[in-house]
């Protein structure tokens, strides 16, 4: 899994950008970053516990910005840190419509060691798109 940290676009949060061969690769990767972002060790997460949830909305970008803030809230309100496992999208009239199974494990401040404390997903320069044969997202995260 990798990823680019992007410091032209925010001064104050951070900004990165991620890559995959189709949006279910995409949108893992998303939240792999994000957690790497997040912790110095996310090698640390034990798969302990199996959580599944699923997101709806009219187009990409705003249906991962309601993915990535799955695993925000997961982490605020559960105490939480979950890797995505499978993330499946599928097309319809009415828009998309997500489901991801996620494991993790309870946050351990001795065990998981964090850089920085992510409050949410922002809307500033949030974009999903199709280059060529790849999908690249770019995402702010307020911290």
């Amino acid at each position: 899994m990798s990823y680019e940290i992007i410091d032209t676009i925010s001064r104050a949060d951070i900004a990165f950008r991620v890559r995959g061969k189709d949006p279910d690769e995409l949108f893992t990767t998303g939240a792999s970053a994000l957690v790497s972002i997040m912790l110095q060790n996310p090698e640390a997460i034990l798969p302990s516990t199996n959580v599944s949830f699923h997101c709806e909305s009219p187009d990409l970008d705003l249906l991962y910005f309601d993915f990535l803030s799955e695993f925000i809230f997961y982490k605020d309100s559960k105490k939480l840190i979950l890797l995505p496992k499978t993330v499946r999208i599928k097309q319809s009239n009415d828009g998309y419509y997500l489901t991801c199974r996620a494991k993790g494990d309870t946050i351990d401040r001795n065990r998981h060691y964090f850089n920085v404390d992510i409050k949410a997903v922002t809307m500033h320069n949030l974009k999903v798109e199709q280059t060529n044969d790849e999908w690249a997202a770019t995402v702010v995260l307020d911290v």
